[in-house]
């Protein structure tokens, strides 16, 4: 699975997968959770996991290689409770990624990262996903495989009202009789 094409969806719990474009400028998701695949409308916000990175004491790290150093201490990342303590949070991850920024990165945020790494540990550290990693960040186009399908997610393209003209053609200086608007009564029974 490359992930360029997993994305998260404020409001909906866990990461999708994006599959195909629909002709109304939305798409298609499959969930990672579930496998449930759902119509998202284009007007939803979206936000590419390859896009999100963890603030650190000197430069942000890509989320990316937070979930690489997160596998190197799998026994950590995943022995960390979905409820646990923020306090339990930011011990987990000071043991991962000793030099984050405990100010600015919350503990919903570390709490998402755990959760998110549990769903796709099993994609992180493999070639295929280094590679379009890589590529990604040195502003190459990664090379195709056989298993990736490619989805183009385009703005919707906005249809143009017409208004029609309606106007009365005049013959001979005579002008159309006007229609007549005629109102069903009924009548009730005494």
């Amino acid at each position: 699975m490359s992930f360029e094409k997993i994305i998260t969806i404020p409001g909906m719990s866990g990461l999708f997968k994006m599959i195909a474009q629909m002709r109304n400028g939305g798409f298609v998701v499959e969930s990672l959770i579930d496998g449930r695949r759902q119509p998202v409308s284009s007007m939803q916000r979206i936000t590419m996991l390859k896009d999100i990175a963890v603030f650190t004491m000197e430069d942000d790290v890509p989320l990316y290689d937070v979930f690489k150093k997160m596998k190197e201490h799998d026994t950590i990342a995943s022995g960390v409770p979905a409820k646990a303590d923020p306090a339990d949070l930011k011990a987990a991850l000071k043991k991962i990624l000793p030099d984050f920024d405990d100010d600015r990165v919350h503990a919903s945020d570390i709490r998402k990262m755990f959760l998110w790494y549990k769903l796709v540990k099993n994609d992180v550290g493999t070639e295929e996903s280094d590679a379009a990693m890589k590529a990604e960040f040195d502003g190459e186009v990664p090379t195709k495989s056989s298993e990736v399908e490619e989805v183009v997610v385009e703005e919707p393209v906005k249809k143009k009202s017409v208004k029609k003209k309606t106007e009365d053609v005049v013959a001979d200086g005579d002008a159309p009789a006007p229609k007549k608007k005629t109102a069903k009564t009924t009548k009730v029974k005494e």
